[in-house]
This record gives structure tokens, C-alpha cells and sequence, in this order.
């Protein structure tokens, strides 16, 4: 049934949007490209580095495309070559364009970012000699003294106690090995996803497993969508937890640092019992999810989400009711609508600004279509905009999950396939969801039942190069509050040796 699996049947808005994006770029981009192609919901431009020029210049200067922001760059390994991955956004279209570049050794590289800086915001921490500006720092701050940063190390130039500038170094994030996915089957890679979201591990498994089931054009059980929402919005909250004990903690009200933990330990206590673990849960299976979850563990679910809803509210109180802590947070971090799109963020560190995007509301998204519930927006743009942002959310999800196990159908939690005896064309998928921490995106590439290709594009890439700006001009003892509340997560930005 799913032998030669076709990779570029896309029914639906999607498809319609990237059919028309791909015959936009076709015209304007001719002969300058060695091949443009579907990837999924998005669009692959493959050229060479001495392409690269006339293509940015068109790029830029067609106001028809409208592609205005470089959100993620990224380095992958196929073929024992090196290429770079930029991923622009195309407001017009609500789809994304790939460039995939390839070059060979480290000036050819530098060479590279210093063309595309030309035309667009390069990101500080891709540039390995703008990372450490050659030791020329008055102040390193390792990123394990900073919570939840520990993929990161900073450099700071300053002027007396104020940050004029910022070197941002990855080094401290290479721990996978480029080829991790070599001699692995499709189905044997779930287990990995996970690393790439510390604190909410079931998003990159979503994402995979998404975008597989899209190249077979496969529609899986709807008990199986409802327990993938289930588990998804127990992750938001668990992950969202996380960050506002961090921000207690950094702020120094260990009262409700242990609370907050407290709280998001009981949570972490239920998707143990669905999934069978806590922190890289393997859940989510191509074709639905490893397990059914019996009605029993559905009633607990719903029994302690509605008991932490109320306590919830507590611990709101205690936070914004904290004068010194809101004090702290309304003046710092200030993101403007314009700044936030035009640095690529999404998620709450978006929506904190104005623009109320979120994947959950696009039509055809999962099965939130059948559930009621908002999304928070604020319009100040502030440290203490992106905390109550996040607040809100646990809120909303928790509603999700009262509503899911309500109405969750009976039936069966997988639909059955052979995974072994897949044969895909050679080509690439990228598959997207909206994470606690913003737009995850994972960009593969495929032949027969194996990946050649790999590279998860997330939102801290855009979150780490805003602070790169952000963090100029603000005081040494703001960096872990302004840090905190942009929720960097070290799994996204994993890098490979």
C-alpha cells in the first residue's frame, strides 16, 4: 500500500498556499537555482554558494514575495558534504522558504554569512568568529550559571555595569553525533526526538511523526489525536512550570520555586503514567501513539488537572502579587510587534507583542478544531508580558485537557503499518507544531525507509539571536530574568561534532 510513498501530495489550504509560493518562485528565481521543490508545507531552493548573491538580491527586493525574515540557520551533513539550511519566512504566503547551500571548510562558510548578512539579520551565534570576539570580553558568564541556559556561554563587553555588547558561543550544545540517524530505521528514531526539547520532549516526536504521516498521506485514529492533545497540553504546562520556577528562583522566592516544581512533579507523575516515562516520553508512534490509556488513567488526568487548576490560581497570586518580582519585570526585555517579527520569534515571546499566532487555531492543525479555548496575547512586549503570556496558557491548557478526556472516542490508538517496507522517493519533509517555547520545526530528508538528512529548526534559534540585541544596554543583573523569560531551550540547539 505505501510502497514508493509519494512526497508531494499536499491536499488542502497548505497545499494551496505552497503550490502558489512555489510557482511565485519559479518565475522570479528562473534559472539562478539548481532545483525548487515541495518540503513538506514549505519550499526547498537548492543552489550553489556562488548563487547565492543574485538569489538573496531577488529574494529581498521582490515586494511580491515578501520575504522578509531569516528566522533559522542551520548546518547539516549529507553525503560527507556540508550545507547550510536558511529558513525565510514568507508573510504573504504563511509558509517558509529553505535555502540549502552547499560549501566546503570554514572560510567558505564565513564567506557565506557575510553575503546573506548583507541582506538579511545573520544570527551572532552561527558566526564561530563572532562568538567569542576573540577573547575580547570584559565579563564571561558560563551558561550553566544561568538557569535553563546551559547550552550557551556569554561574553560581555561593558560599560561599567551596562551591557554594550554580547558574544553568544553554542560550544557547550555539541553532543550528537552529526550521524546518529545512520543504520537507524524511521520507526527506531522516535526514541531520539525527545533530546532535542529538554523540557518537553513529546513536541519533536509530534513533529516527526507528523511529518512522516504526511508524506504517506495517512490519517490516523482520532482517540490517537486526542491523546497526542492530551499529552501535548500536559507538556505545555509541565514546561511553562519549569520556566516560572527558574524565574522564582532567580528572583530568589524559593517558596515558590518549590511550589511551582511541586506542582509540575504531580503533573509529570501523570504522563508517566499514560507514556511509561516522564522526561523523553516515547509516545507518539508514526500512525497514532504507543498506547491506547485506559479510562482510568483518563479519569486521574482529569481528576488532578481540574484539582491543579484550582491551587493554579494560588500561585498565580503569588507571583504577580510579588511586588518586588513584578518591579523587576515590567521594565526589562521590551520587544516591540515590529522588532519580534522582524527577529523571527514565535510562541509566547511573540504573541507577548501583539500578533496572536499560534498553530493550534490554523485550520487542519490536530484536532484543537473540536476544542474551545483562546490564546493569550499582551501588547507591551515585556519581561513581565512573556511570564503573564505563559500564565495564561497553563490556564487555557488545562481547560484543553478537561475538554480532550471528555470527549475523547473510543476505538484504537495506532493504525497498524510496515514500516520496514516503506520505499520514499528521495526528497525532504519539514513538519511543524507550536511547542511551549514557539515554532518547532523539524527539516529531514528521506530515501527508502531511512533519513539521509537532519536538523530540528526551533524557536530559541530566533529567542538566542534576539538576545543578542535585546540584552544591549541593560544591566548585568538583568541577563537571567530577560533570558529566562525569552524560554531558551539547550535541546534545540543541540549541535552535532
Amino acid at each position: 500500500m505505501f510502497e514508493k510513498a509519494d512526497d508531494n501530495l499536499y491536499p488542502g489550504q497548505d497545499g494551496i498556499y505552497a503550490g502558489r509560493l512555489e510557482k511565485d518562485l519559479r518565475r522570479s528565481l528562473g534559472e539562478k537555482t539548481i532545483d525548487i521543490a515541495r518540503a513538506g508545507k514549505d519550499i526547498l531552493a537548492v543552489l550553489d554558494r556562488d548563487q547565492i548573491r543574485e538569489v538573496l538580491s531577488v529574494l529581498k527586493n521582490n515586494a511580491g514575495l515578501s520575504i522578509d525574515v531569516l528566522r533559522n540557520l542551520r548546518i547539516i551533513w549529507e553525503d560527507n558534504k556540508s550545507f547550510l539550511l536558511c529558513e525565510m519566512r514568507a508573510s504573504e504566503y504563511d509558509q517558509s522558504i529553505i535555502l540549502k547551500i552547499g560549501y566546503s571548510g570554514q572560510p567558505a562558510y564565513r564567506r557565506l554569512l557575510e553575503e546573506i548578512g548583507g541582506y538579511y539579520r545573520v544570527p551572532a551565534y552561527m558566526d564561530p568568529q563572532g562568538q567569542d570576539g576573540g577573547e575580547a570580553y570584559d565579563l564571561k558568564i558560563p551558561g550553566s550559571m544561568l538557569a535553563g541556559c546551559s547550552a550557551i556561554d556569554l561574553g560581555l563587553v561593558l560599560d561599567e555595569d551596562t551591557i554594550g555588547h554580547i558574544y553568544i558561543s553554542t560550544g557547550p550544545s555539541k553532543g550528537l553525533r552529526r550521524d546518529f540517524f545512520r543504520g537507524l530505521e524511521i520507526d527506531q528514531l522516535i526514541s531520539y526526538m525527545g533530546r532535542f526539547d529538554h523540557s518537553a520532549g513529546i513536541f519533536p516526536e509530534l513533529a516527526f511523526c507528523l511529518g512522516i504521516e504526511a508524506l504517506l498521506q495517512l490519517e490516523i485514529p482520532r482517540r490517537a489525536e486526542y491523546l497526542r492533545m492530551i499529552m501535548s497540553e500536559l507538556f505545555r504546562i509541565t514546561s511553562h512550570l519549569d520556566l516560572l520556577s527558574r524565574l522564582a528562583q532567580v528572583l530568589g522566592n524559593d517558596m515558590a520555586a518549590n511550589i511551582i516544581m511541586t506542582e509540575r512533579e504531580n503533573l509529570l507523575g501523570l504522563v508517566e503514567l499514560a507514556a511509561g516515562a516522564r522526561v523523553i516520553p516515547n509516545f507518539i508512534r508514526i500512525g497514532g501513539v504507543s498506547s491506547r490509556v485506559g479510562s482510568d488513567v483518563l479519569k486521574k488526568i482529569k481528576r488532578r488537572s481540574a484539582a491543579f487548576l484550582k491551587r493554579f490560581a494560588g500561585i498565580e497570586r503569588m507571583i504577580m502579587n510579588d511586588f518586588t518580582l513584578v518591579e523587576r519585570l515590567r521594565p526589562s526585555g521590551i520587544i516591540s510587534r515590529d522588532q519580534a517579527l522582524s527577529w523571527g520569534l514565535s510562541g509566547p515571546s511573540l504573541r507577548a507583542s501583539g500578533p496572536r499566532h499560534d498553530l493550534r487555531k490554523v485550520p487542519g492543525y490536530g484536532t484543537y478544531r473540536d476544542i474551545h479555548f483562546t490564546i493569550p496575547y499582551a501588547r507591551g512586549g515585556s519581561s513581565l508580558d512573556r511570564i503573564g503570556i505563559r500564565i495564561k496558557e497553563i490556564y487555557q491548557s488545562a481547560k484543553i485537557i478537561l475538554q480532550a478526556v471528555d470527549r475523547i472516542p473510543s476505538g484504537a490508538a495506532i493504525k497498524r503499518i510496515n514500516l520496514a517496507h516503506l520505499d520514499f522517493k528521495p526528497g525532504y519533509f519539514t513538519s511543524s507544531v507550536e511547542c511551549p517555547h514557539g515554532l518547532l520545526k523539524i527539516f529531514a530528508g528521506v530515501a527508502e525507509n531511512r533519513l539521509t538528512a537532519f536538523t530540528v529548526m526551533g524557536p530559541s534559534g530566533p529567542a538566542l539571536s534576539a538576545a543578542a540585541d535585546l540584552l544591549k544596554g541593560n544591566s548585568v543583573d538583568d541577563i537571567e530574568i530577560i533570558m529566562a523569560s525569552l524560554d531558551i531551550s539547550g535541546g534545540e540547539l543541540l549541535d552535532y561534532v
